[in-house]
């Protein structure tokens, strides 16, 4: 118990870590008035129309998990995964760990879906949307060397791209075995908790999967990753920060490699981490590069709280969520 207790803080004040630094940003590396002055004149309209682009990107989120439950012929309709994803988005205000998944995993256990594969289902989920975020780093890796290829970065990307499909062709057959005993091994590893005769039906679905259906996936991954960067670019708008929409989708595949560590809340301080010294290569003053990251900070909160229209409809009580994830992790 004592230990449980130790790693439960330890975990928690890990966390801190990033809001700690977005403190030293304020106290010691820019103008705190400046920023705040930035903050102000926000342009609300181009604000307002970036929460209806996460409409969109809700619903590509959506449309993948909707793809791997297809895949495991787990019946549930687009339109049940669409709410249900606002609504997890919604409670992941609630400070307890996976409290995202384990909603999804109520819902639809609620719906009288087998436990194992939805959990299955959203362990997936995840595993694809770490992988496309991995994927659509590679633009952010070619991109900030622009001291060092200026103009040329962008034919870098799509050199390095055609590099990497010739790469495939000639190993395409052992690199996709690897990368499946991969992919297989780390998903037995999240679900050893749930329950029993799960390893059967992930070896059910590890036998039908394919090229084709992991292109699908990573294509759906990397459009998230493109209409998140969207709304990074039009926040900047409404800042009046005038920079190249190549830059704002290097800063956001960044974003989300970094916050897959547990260091932060909703990617404060580690946004602001990289945008400070991205921006300025476009001679973006720093106090502006904070009021970006903090306008998304709040943007994030925003968007997460448009999810209780869907909860209101159907809330579920914190001691079912509980009692889930004491399962999970028991």
């Amino acid at each position: 118990m004592l230990m449980q207790l130790l790693k439960a803080n330890w975990k928690t004040f890990i966390k801190f870590l990033g809001p700690l630094f977005f403190i030293f940003l304020i106290l010691r590396v820019v103008d705190p008035k400046a920023a705040a002055n930035a903050v102000k004149s926000i342009k609300l309209e181009f604000a307002l129309i970036s929460l209806f682009v996460f409409i969109v990107v809700n619903a590509t989120l959506a449309l993948r998990w909707w793809v791997i439950c297809r895949k495991m012929r787990l019946e549930v309709t687009y339109k049940k995964l669409f709410q249900i994803y606002y609504i997890s988005w919604f409670m992941s205000l609630i400070p307890l760990a996976a409290i995202s998944p384990i909603a999804k995993l109520a819902y639809l256990k609620d719906d009288g879906r087998p436990a194992g594969s939805t959990a299955i289902s959203i362990t997936l989920d995840k595993l694809f949307d770490i992988m496309g975020l991995m994927l659509f780093s590679l633009f952010a890796i070619v991109y900030f060397p622009g001291s060092l290829f200026k103009e040329l970065h962008l034919w870098v990307y799509f050199a390095g791209i055609t590099f990497l499909v010739l790469i495939l062709l000639v190993f395409g057959s052992r690199i996709w075995k690897a990368l499946k005993k991969l992919l297989r091994r780390y998903s037995s590893r999240k679900l050893q908790h749930i329950g029993q005769d799960l390893e059967a039906e992930l070896s059910k679905f590890w036998s039908g999967f394919d090229i084709k259906f992991f292109s699908i996936l990573m294509v759906i991954s990397i459009a998230v990753g493109l209409l998140r960067s969207l709304v990074l670019y039009l926040l900047a708008v409404a800042l009046d920060i005038h920079v190249g929409f190549g830059l704002i989708v290097a800063c956001r595949a960044l974003f989300g490699i970094i916050n897959i560590i547990p260091i932060t809340f909703s990617g404060l301080g580690t946004r602001e981490a990289i945008l400070l010294p991205a921006l300025s290569l476009s001679g973006v003053s720093k106090d502006f590069a904070l009021a970006l990251g903090f306008v998304a900070f709040l943007w994030t909160l925003c968007s997460k709280f448009t999810g209780i229209v869907f909860w209101l409809k159907r809330p579920l009580p914190l001691n079912t969520l509980t009692a889930i994830k004491e399962k999970l992790t028991g």
